[in-house]
């Protein structure tokens, strides 16, 4: 029986040679089978994967250093130094208690030209503007520094909306221009717009001028709080309106064109009329006036301040007055008084 060394199973083949004694290296050695070559690939694969998306990583991150180092430095020379904070030009302004922010100055009107080419013309320095409005002055706007009966703060009047060819546009545009009109609450003339005894009193207020130091009118329904208030004092000084005998002034009611006749002879102090009702058959409807007014529109008309429209022999007495039937009435007084000279107009009624 052969002793054969341990390194070799028994079940080797006797006759297959054998390695010289010593060499291992062979021994030792086996061939790859297919599973296990690949399963080799794959891991060196993945290994060389994590390698490059380790060095690409750190890549990234240095490029964007770089950028955000390049960012920082060209931002400073664009657009000056960077703050934490908001701008100075964009920070909004702290006030101290009371104090306003500050508006823009108004334009000049005197170097301005309004809509349809009419010149933007001040008012009388001497004539504070006052709100006029249907039935009765709109409420006051709060000033800086609030006073009472102060004047409002309007609008400049634009009367844009009075066209070439509407029958009063002389006698609204030469009362425009004098500075004889006081600012609306909306800005417009609005020449068709029935008004009221208040609006009235706040027409003759500009018109005529202020009354120094006038007394305060009681009336039952005007307090010293109305915006209208400083205007019915002024009429009622100056000796254009007055108020009914219940004691009352009745600043909401329409007025009827007589009765502006009736104020404007009043207050201009017009002598009587030697006939009034040879005078006033001029007019075809006078029959509706009250007794009491026939005088007084008579002396109105021979002093030419009735203005009729469309046609000259028709006075409708009792009709509510527009405010353009109002200015042009107002015109034909201040042309009485030597205050502004005549506009030819079919709708003026001569001197009877």
């Amino acid at each position: 029986m052969v002793n054969l060394p341990p390194e070799f199973p028994d079940s080797a083949d006797p006759n297959e040679p054998r390695p010289a004694t010593g060499d291992t290296s062979r021994r030792n050695r086996r061939t790859l089978d297919f599973d296990e070559l690949v399963a080799l690939v794959l891991a060196l694969l993945g290994i060389g994967a994590i390698f490059w998306w380790g060095i690409s990583r750190n890549d990234t991150f240095a490029a964007q250093a770089l950028l955000r180092r390049q960012v920082d430095e060209a931002v400073p020379r664009l657009f000056g130094p960077t703050e934490e904070t908001t701008p100075e030009r964009f920070q909004p302004r702290s006030l101290e208690p009371g104090q306003r922010r500050p508006t823009v100055a108004p334009q000049d009107n005197n170097s301005q030209t309004r809509e349809g080419g009419l010149p933007s013309l001040g008012r009388r320095s001497d004539q504070p503007r006052r709100a006029v409005s249907r039935g009765v002055a709109e409420p006051e706007t709060t000033p800086t520094a609030p006073a009472a009966n102060s004047a409002a703060v309007l609008p400049p009047l634009d009367i844009s909306d009075v066209p070439e060819s509407h029958w009063a546009y002389p006698f609204i545009v030469a009362m425009y221009e004098a500075g004889y009109l006081p600012d609306f609450a909306s800005g417009q003339f609005e020449p068709d717009l029935a008004l009221s005894r208040g609006d009235l009193a706040l027409l003759i207020d500009q018109a005529f001028g202020d009354q120094p130091d006038p007394a305060t009118a009681e009336f039952s329904d005007v307090s010293s709080a109305d915006p209208v208030a400083p205007a019915i004092d002024q009429a009622v000084a100056k000796g254009f309106m007055s108020g009914y005998p219940e004691g009352d002034f009745r600043p909401n009611q329409l007025v009827p064109r007589y009765e502006v006749l009736v104020s404007l002879a009043a207050g201009l102090d017009l002598p009587d009329a030697s006939n009034p009702d040879q005078t006033l058959q001029a007019f075809v409807d006078t029959e509706a006036m009250p007794e009491w007014s026939r005088n007084p529109v008579a002396a109105a008309a021979e002093n030419a301040l009735i203005i009729n429209y469309p046609n000259r022999d028709q006075l409708r007495p009792t009709a509510t007055a527009t405010r353009a039937e109002i200015v042009a009435m107002l015109h034909q007084a201040l042309v009485n008084q030597g205050e502004l000279p005549p506009v030819a107009s079919d709708y003026a009624v001569p001197a009877l």
